[in-house]
């Protein structure tokens, strides 16, 4: 370990200034310096002149920044689903509505042309229970008519 290191009784120094070249620190030193002050954006200008001067900082820097990222993309990906999500709901909940108006519409339908074919078949003279069968309208709706 070295003097400087020994002088500040294993405590790493609270300010910039108080930090060293990293070309003079031991390589413990530059580990120890690099964890503490990764995320601390006051001292990001020394991190990244240990990271130039250390390939194993170097590529441990890369790796967190992978991790970083990826966790960043995954909150993304995530959110991006859930909308998705969302938007398919809302778009198949629609679609059963649509369905759903459109066979009412059709029996409203079906229903006015059985009671058109009832009429037609009264003013044939057609009986009642025929007619009934024919267009499954029930006989109080055909007698009705």
């Amino acid at each position: 370990m070295s003097k400087r290191l020994k002088q500040t009784n294993g405590v790493l120094p609270v300010t910039s200034s108080e930090l060293y070249p990293a070309d003079e620190m031991s390589l413990s030193e530059k580990w120890a310096v690099f964890f503490e002050y990764l995320t601390d954006e006051g001292k990001r200008d020394k991190i990244n002149e240990i990271v130039k001067t250390e390939e194993g900082i170097s590529m441990a820097s890369e790796v967190l920044m992978t991790i970083s990222r990826n966790e960043e993309e995954r909150e993304r990906l995530l959110y991006e689903e859930s909308q998705l999500m969302a938007y398919y709901s809302d778009l198949e909940y629609a679609i059963d509505e649509g369905i759903e108006k459109g066979r009412e519409g059709r029996r409203e339908e079906e229903l006015k042309e059985a009671i058109e074919r009832a009429r037609n078949a009264l003013a044939e003279g057609i009986q009642v229970d025929i007619i009934h069968k024919l267009t499954g309208l029930d006989l109080e709706t055909i007698k009705s008519l």
